[in-house]
């Protein structure tokens, strides 16, 4: 993986689901409660920011943390426990794949 900061910028982690037809209300209010929790307790150093997308017309969502580093979000997952959340969505998805990215270009406003 080389440089944690991936040359020095941010990495966002992106994770992709694909929820079951029928349950993307519900995995979307989860994942909504899940990201206010993380935004309210604020103690993860090197966290910076995320957003929770819902696709239009499929039933796919996806979630994007930004962190200063790889290893600030290994750091997070380290001490977060995500079996508990795992255990409210695992019946909603088909499948989830995760990875790493950084910003390579940006052009205008930030999502809100």
């Amino acid at each position: 993986m080389g440089d944690d900061k991936k040359g020095g910028k941010p990495v966002v982690w992106v994770n992709a689901f694909q929820v079951k037809p029928g349950k993307l209300d519900e995995f979307m209010r989860i994942q909504s409660e899940e990201l206010r929790s993380f935004a309210e307790q604020d103690t993860v150093n090197g966290a910076l920011g995320s957003r929770l997308l819902r696709a239009s017309h499929r039933d796919r969502a996806i979630a994007i943390a930004l962190f200063e580093s790889v290893e600030a979000h290994q750091s997070w997952l380290k001490q977060a426990d995500f079996s508990v959340h795992y255990d409210k969505i695992k019946d909603l998805i088909e499948g989830a794949e995760g990875d790493y990215y950084t910003v390579e270009a940006a052009y205008g406003a930030t999502i809100e």
